[in-house]
């Protein structure tokens, strides 16, 4: 299923509530590829979709950046900016992540091979490295799964201040995962990341 476009921008995810008897707010995470915006929804009553004419209330822009620099400073602000509307709760940054992960992901890829994705701390320090994978998976979902595991179970220990030089960056990271089309394995941080034909 397409993402919706407004005025351009393609919305990654939404959050509209509620919050009083026929008087709706909410906010959303887009982007047009290296711009990335949280917008305030207009307020509104039930069923109204809080754009008027495809304009919102009101946004914050983050365009200073590289495309992924944006991308990840946009996701980091959207729960509060969700909170700030009235609709937010403890699973707004997940939430988001998860449909971050699945719009990076891209489409269904019929006729592509199954692939499982994993992650596994490289660092030979660990005597017990962290790490995950799935089972075998269509492509776009394995993807997803990547991208999860990229954006949520390994960011705060992918490290790539102190691996910079040494390993790929995260734009970089991103940017294959994005691209991949079946099998890739590729450092990045402290970390090995793969989808493989046949679980890792």
């Amino acid at each position: 299923m397409s993402s919706p476009v407004v005025q351009g921008w393609t919305i990654v995810t939404q959050l509209r509530k509620e919050l009083s008897p026929d008087h709706m707010q909410g906010v959303f995470l887009a982007t047009t590829g290296p711009r990335w915006i949280i917008g305030r929804q207009y307020d509104g009553p039930s069923g109204s979709s809080g754009f008027i004419d495809e304009e919102w209330w009101h946004g914050r822009y983050f365009t200073m950046g590289s495309p992924t620099e944006n991308m990840m400073a946009a996701l980091d602000a959207y729960p509060e900016a969700a909170m700030k509307a009235g609709v937010g709760d403890r699973m707004t940054a997940q939430d988001a992540t998860q449909s971050l992960a699945r719009f990076l992901a891209g489409p269904e890829r019929p006729g592509r091979a199954h692939v499982s994705a994993g992650w596994q701390e490289s660092d030979s320090g660990h005597r017990n490295p962290g790490g995950a994978s799935t089972e075998l998976l269509p492509l776009h979902e394995a993807k997803a799964e990547l991208f999860w595991f990229l954006l949520w179970s390994t960011r705060l220990n992918a490290m790539e201040r102190l691996t910079k030089g040494v390993t790929i960056d995260r734009q970089e990271a991103h940017s294959l995962v994005r691209g991949a089309t079946g099998p890739i394995r590729f450092d990045f941080g402290y970390n090995t990341y793969w989808l493989a034909e046949a679980t890792a």
